[in-house]
């Protein structure tokens, strides 16, 4: 089990990790909720990559064999799991009336569209590329309208001392890099599988980067704003 977990393609699991347990200490001493969000965000990350990865290696022997050894159920759940914590998390930090707006109505559309795909279209056993896409489009015009919010306010901020702002700028990189190949994904897959294999350590790249987002987010304290 060692050797598999030194590969690289489980490197992103150390940054995770010591976020995940930075984290604790948002929810211990009831740092604001948009924080509080983060925490969660992080923290289930975590339990999931960790449950995931141990249904590949041993738990599914002790479940029903129509699960086997295919793990895409746990993260295709966790694609609208983590949708609904992010629109939370964006909520809480996005001041626009619009944008909020926004995500009060459209959010529950593209949850329910989630679980729909996962139950009825594309199923649990294979991977959710729609409801991945349709997670990834929201998430990086929220992150834009939030670094939009960022340049516009009159306040002072020390942007490199802030959580949000590593946590945000982790996840726009994430889903920005890897929204291109998954829209390619299915098409890839019915030309040349071998194609769609080259996403994989581009993948696994990508979650490196953000995971060391969140690390550096999860060890940096709330900024108090002033004004300019």
């Amino acid at each position: 089990m060692l050797h598999y977990l030194l590969g690289y393609e489980y490197v992103y699991l150390l940054p995770l990790l010591l976020s995940a347990i930075f984290c604790l200490r948002m929810l211990r001493q009831k740092w604001p909720k948009q924080y509080r969000t983060l925490a969660l965000l992080v923290i289930t990350s975590f339990i999931t990559e960790f449950f995931a990865i141990a249904w590949k290696w041993y738990l599914f022997e002790m479940f029903h064999p129509a699960y086997q050894k295919n793990n895409f159920w746990i993260y295709n759940v966790y694609v609208t799991i983590r949708l609904g914590i992010l629109l939370v998390l964006f909520y809480q930090l996005i001041e626009a009336t619009r944008v909020r707006k926004m995500i009060l109505y459209g959010g529950p559309l593209l949850l329910v569209f989630g679980l729909i795909n996962y139950s009825i279209i594309q199923g649990p056993h294979q991977y959710n590329t729609y409801s991945v896409i349709f997670a990834h489009v929201p998430i990086i015009i929220l992150c834009l309208c939030y670094f939009g919010q960022l340049l516009g306010t009159d306040k002072m901020i020390a942007l490199h001392k802030e959580p949000m702002v590593w946590l945000i700028l982790g996840t726009f990189i994430y889903h920005s890099a890897s929204l291109p190949f998954l829209i390619m994904l299915n098409f890839l897959n019915m030309q040349n599988s071998n194609l769609s294999i080259l996403y994989l350590p581009i993948n696994d790249t990508l979650n490196l980067i953000m995971c060391s987002f969140y690390l550096i987010s999860s060890i940096c304290n709330p900024q108090p704003t002033l004004p300019h």
